[in-house]
């Protein structure tokens, strides 16, 4: 069977299905979220279904415009869009945080524009910008607030042995999707990175015990798939959040096979499992503030350096494709000091910068082929 035949993946395609569907019908509540460093067990333990707000099925922002001008992530200005249009009626609440001033700035309009007089819980977490012992205890008592509003909001207490089942779970997940790349980072590769990209958008749409019942079906039909063969190049993918398979497909219809990344809805996602042990809590504190980061973490490049150099050996990466969302001054800064350490190495790197909605297609193949080119004739 073709993936894109399993249920499973089509949930990449559309906001809104069946599992939540269900979920909302046993009277549990459904929370959206845009970072990665929002503690999903968190939100599981407390019978939460954590959604990660996406752009899905945006096809302009003429909405979001009129609050929002372009001088503004299109990414967010894409997914504010969305929920202006109701499509993200469903949630229940949102959790926030300081991930970038764009999204920061979304706290700001969900409570004074969007959800102004409605009985909805916006919840900010504000995460510290360094690894350091101050930074960890202003993250353990953000946490405490966290689940304070989340304890006023479903009328319960926070059972933190609760936690250890789900960080069972969530680990789980994360082993099956480490199975699932190995079928796209092996010498003889079998799954292309749109295909992946669609795996992740699913994961992160329907709870973790059913998409864990799902993984194991990919992974079945993973193995009884043919070695792909029609490539001419392996890619890492480093930048920018990316949650559009078609991305990945300019580069696989000029040749190039994205085998690995250094993303937020890729690697970065499932890379560190939590630790179980007697103090639940802290162990999801620990390993959400000492991930694989995103550049918002201002002291950790040379970690986000060692993970590239470590995927770029062990995946035989021919070259790194560098992508900046317009207006992310984040990645524009991380971006150019990767490229030049990159290349001091002896790494070919290709530095794109886009906008969420994909306009320019024809552009990005064209510096796709040329790339490929450069790398073959090197």
């Amino acid at each position: 069977m073709d993936l894109d035949n399993l249920d499973f993946i089509k949930l990449s395609q559309t906001i809104y299905n069946d599992y939540i569907d269900n979920w909302k019908k046993n009277n549990k509540k459904v929370y959206g979220y845009y970072c990665s460093y929002i503690p999903e067990e968190v939100l599981y333990a407390m019978e939460i279904l954590p959604f990660r707000i996406r752009g899905t099925g945006c096809n302009d922002t003429a909405l979001a415009d009129s609050i929002l001008s372009h001088f503004n992530c299109s990414f967010v200005r894409c997914t504010l869009n969305l929920v202006m249009e109701g499509k993200y009626d469903f949630l229940d609440g949102m959790v926030f945080s300081n991930s970038c001033d764009h999204v920061r700035r979304q706290y700001d309009i969900w409570n004074h524009k969007i959800m102004k007089g409605k009985d909805f819980p916006l919840i900010f977490l504000s995460i510290p910008h360094k690894i350091t012992e101050a930074g960890l205890a202003w993250l353990k008592e953000e946490y405490s607030l966290l689940i304070k509003k989340l304890e006023d909001d479903q009328k319960k207490a926070f059972d933190e042995d609760n936690l250890i089942d789900i960080i069972n779970i969530f680990n789980k997940n994360k082993q099956l999707l480490k199975s699932v790349l190995k079928f796209k980072t092996a010498k003889e590769p079998k799954l292309k990175g749109s295909e992946f990209c669609k795996i992740m958008i699913a994961n992160s749409s329907i709870p973790k015990e059913d998409s864990n019942n799902e993984l194991e079906k990919v992974i079945e039909t993973l193995k009884e798939r043919e070695n792909l063969k029609d490539y001419k190049a392996r890619f890492m993918l480093v930048g920018s959040y990316v949650d559009n398979p078609d991305f990945y497909k300019i580069f696989e219809d000029v040749g190039g096979l994205i085998v690995t990344d250094s993303l937020c809805y890729g690697l970065r996602y499932f890379w560190n499992e939590i630790k179980v042990s007697k103090e639940p809590l802290l162990e999801v504190i620990n390993s959400y503030y000492n991930k694989i980061s995103c550049p918002r973490m201002m002291d950790q490049h040379q970690q986000r350096l060692d993970f590239i150099k470590g995927q770029i050996k062990e995946s035989n990466i021919d070259g790194v494709i560098l992508e900046r969302m317009e207006f992310c001054d984040l990645h524009g800064v991380d971006n150019m000091l990767l490229q030049h350490e990159l290349e001091d190495i002896g790494i070919p790197v290709l530095s794109l910068d886009r906008e969420y909605l994909l306009s320019d297609i024809a552009r990005f193949k064209t510096r796709a082929e040329a790339f490929i080119e450069q790398i073959l004739v090197s």
